[in-house]
């Protein structure tokens, strides 16, 4: 491990201190906004200030200057727009935060109950998404506002104009996230499939926990998926309609897409199977006791599968960009576990479970604050 860059570590801090804090009195009030604000004030300031941090942060700057991705005619309208205003390329990303963040703490808003552990958790489980995937985080904001839609079971359509108007905004969210990223499109089906074939259907552990550690320990490198180019390529042969997967088909599934850096140890899968496989029991027995939502059900079915399918594809990065985010729904579910947790009557070797769930604010928040090497630079540091 590197050097520990403290002023990377006390600004992160801090801004966790403030989605506790927030998460906190969302809880207790019946007024969040003024706590949604907050978090996302401190979430633009940390996020925006950074400075070459994330493989596409330069792509990415000079995308927002000279409109290199004009075929996503959203965003590219977008970026001409803030810099008509005076937007430059070291202030862009202040402006790409604040969507995100509020779109997704809206979402969250629905789940007031669970705050006190759903704030802290959504930015742990978000904060490298947004960091990393750009533009896709960006257009991910319409899915947090389409998700919103799609899950609101809590009353009937009483009226064929309710329907409609539901249906539009639906529409118009879907239309919106991939106008800005089209891999958007595909979480987007994923997770609408999800809500309506599984309805309040939870994925039994007894399949998950297997499934999970099969895919992790065995699959993500025992298999060549470039298997897949070659069926592509014939397509591409037959029928001009699939000329364009076969252009882009060394970018997913050649042995060109397979990155070593990615791979990780046996322990390093064991300690993430140990994780990964508690939430999936405790999740899965809390709302077997609980009987939540649709929507509560359809977030844990999207973690439980998205996670499953990430980890297959793990060393693919481009193939990751598209489950990474499912993955990330592990804070819905361990917020909820842990907001219920005095509801329910674990027997003793649940109650250990417990333990697993440390995996979470381990790797994905102590190891993003201390083993980033020289991702840790803010604009003060230019």
């Amino acid at each position: 491990m590197g050097t520990v860059d403290f002023n990377y570590v006390i600004v992160n801090v801090l801004m966790l201190i403030v989605f506790i804090y927030a998460g906190k009195k969302v809880s207790e009030s019946e007024k969040p906004w003024q706590y949604i604000w907050l978090c996302t004030v401190a979430f633009a300031f940390v996020l925006g200030s950074r400075y070459l941090r994330g493989n596409d942060y330069i792509r990415y700057q000079e995308t927002f200057l000279f409109d290199y991705d004009a075929s996503e005619v959203v965003f590219t309208a977008f970026n001409r727009l803030l810099r008509s205003v005076g937007v430059t390329e070291y202030t862009f990303l202040y402006v790409y935060s604040i969507p995100f963040i509020l779109c997704g703490l809206y979402f969250c808003k629905r789940y007031a109950r669970l705050s006190l552990f759903l704030y802290p958790t959504f930015l742990m489980a978000f904060i490298f998404f947004d960091e990393y995937c750009i533009r896709q985080a960006l257009g991910f904001s319409f899915v947090f506002l389409y998700m919103g839609v799609l899950f609101d079971d809590g009353e009937e359509d009483k009226t064929k104009k309710e329907k409609v108007k539901r249906l539009a905004l639906l529409v118009f969210f879907a239309i919106m996230s991939f106008s800005v990223h089209t891999v958007n499109m595909l979480n987007v089906l994923f997770i609408t499939a999800i809500y309506l074939v599984f309805a309040s259907k939870t994925i039994p552990f007894f399949l998950s926990v297997p499934s999970f550690v099969f895919s992790a320990v065995v699959l993500s490198n025992a298999i060549d998926w470039s298997y897949l180019e070659n069926g592509l390529l014939f397509l591409g042969g037959v029928n001009e309609k699939f000329l364009i997967y076969t252009e882009r088909t060394n970018q997913f599934f050649s042995s060109d897409a397979f990155n070593d850096e990615y791979t990780r140890s046996f322990f390093g899968k064991i300690f993430e199977c140990i994780g990964h496989c508690s939430l999936f029991y405790l999740g899965y027995r809390t709302i077997k006791e609980i009987q939540p939502s649709k929507s509560i059900i359809s977030l844990y079915n999207v973690y439980v599968l998205g996670s499953i399918i990430d980890r297959c594809f793990w060393n693919y990065e481009l193939l990751r960009r598209v489950f990474d985010p499912m993955l990330a729904f592990w804070c819905f579910v361990i917020a909820f576990v842990m907001t219920n947790a005095k509801k329910v009557e674990y027997k003793f070797f649940e109650k250990w479970l417990f333990l697993g769930l440390l995996y979470f604010p381990y790797e994905l928040g102590y190891k993003y604050l201390v083993e980033r090497g020289r991702m840790t630079l803010f604009l003060w540091d230019m």
